[in-house]
């Protein structure tokens, strides 16, 4: 018992000679201050470094995260965290649902921006001011009365580039993007997000684009929406026969993703097209959530000039009252889905920041559906395979 606090003056003492040396011009330069890599992520990185590495250390990294309330960003901020990286989380919801956010960092760790506007530049200015990585996850999957695809893909990424650009800490500009954006699609989302590329690349040529395919994971929209729309609705439509192609990835391999790229000075200024490793169409995707939530296959096909007939009255009048609706049933998502979105060819992707993409099929990136089975997880109505049991089960044996 009387070793303990000898032990742990000595780690103190040793931690303290590990930063006070260096400033001294002693040859204790060369060590490394925090065994985590993310500490040597960037071209000039000068951030005091102490610790192991890992949660409890400081890795030199101050960075800001955009949209870090969103799917995505909560598990960027929560890989940044587990570097050791100090995080700014600027928000506009309520307190209750950034929560979560705060433990995924140690003390102290996670700064909240609480009441953020991101129309507001001094907003901007003030989340940034001590960060020298800023990251921009902002997105929507559709309009609201309130931002439309224009501002939020064009003119909040230039806006923050503009400022990050003016900033002098800022030493890495990471925005995202996604599979299929072109100014030549038919759909206003994709357009705009290619516009939003070019906005961000020309004020930071650094800049390090990221183009995602469909993510799924625990919060998605893709899995969770089809489950939803198969306990609420007696059929799910699809348009143009569900033979669009996609090439869906998990959420926490885009966040390893951008903790490696980070780490190479190789990736400043580079596009990375981020896909998992296999390609579905959109009905067969609607079938594994069929057949993993057991429930029997609901689904009806609609052409896609009735699908945007159908969508006509909310694109009328969403912008002057806020109609609910769910995205997949948006005139723009339609059109959106009439194009595939996999990986094209002689690009970067996973293989060159050494990330090898988990299959989104079995294992934790579809885990959370089976809670949508009827009776529980280890239940259900009907499966290709033998049920469990629960409502509707007749048995072993039974024909579903």
């Amino acid at each position: 018992m009387m070793l303990r606090p000898l032990r742990d003056s000595a780690t103190i003492c040793r931690s303290l000679a590990q930063t006070v040396l260096p400033a001294l011009g002693t040859t204790e330069h060369t060590r490394s201050y925090a065994s985590s890599d993310l500490a040597a992520f960037a071209v000039k990185n000068t951030g005091m470094r102490a610790g192991p590495g890992g949660r409890s250390s400081v890795s030199g990294v101050t960075a800001t995260v955009f949209g870090c309330t969103g799917f995505l960003g909560r598990y960027i901020v929560n890989a940044l965290a587990r570097q050791g990286t100090q995080v700014v989380v600027p928000y506009r919801a309520d307190d209750i649902d950034a929560q979560f956010l705060r433990q995924m960092g140690d003390l102290g760790q996670v700064y909240f921006w609480k009441d953020f506007d991101v129309r507001n530049d001094d907003h901007i200015r003030d989340a940034i001011k001590r960060s020298n990585v800023v990251i921009n996850v902002i997105a929507k999957d559709k309009e609201t009365w309130n931002f439309g695809f224009e501002e939020v893909n064009v003119d909040i990424p230039r806006r923050i580039a503009k400022l990050a650009a003016e900033n002098p800490l800022t030493e890495r500009f990471l925005h995202f993007s996604c599979i299929g954006a072109s100014k030549d699609s038919a759909s206003r989302r994709l357009r705009t997000k290619a516009e939003g590329e070019e906005a961000v690349r020309s004020i930071i040529p650094d800049a390090t684009i990221y183009k995602l395919a469909h993510m799924v994971g625990t919060e998605d929209r893709m899995y969770n929406n089809y489950a939803q729309l198969a306990k609420m609705l007696p059929f799910i439509p699809i348009f143009d026969g569900g033979r669009t192609k996609l090439q869906p990835v998990y959420v926490r391999d885009v966040a390893d993703a951008v903790i490696s790229s980070l780490k190479r000075k190789e990736a400043v200024g580079k596009d990375y097209y981020l896909a998992g490793p296999d390609i579905f169409t959109i009905k067969e995707m609607i079938q594994l959530v069929f057949e993993t939530i057991r429930e029997p296959m609901r689904i009806v096909n609609v052409p896609v000039a009735i699908g945007k007939l159908l969508a006509a009255p909310r694109e009328r009048f969403f912008k002057s009252i806020p109609i609910p609706v769910n995205y997949i049933f948006t005139a723009d998502n339609i059109v959106e889905n009439t194009q595939d979105h996999v990986l094209p060819s002689g690009v970067l992707t996973f293989k060159d920041l050494g990330v090898e993409p988990k299959k989104v099929t079995e294992g934790f990136p579809i885990e959370h559906l089976r809670y949508y089975r009827v009776g529980g997880y280890d239940f259900g109505t009907t499966s290709t395979t033998s049920s469990t049991g629960g409502a509707g089960y007749g048995g072993a044996g039974s024909m579903e």
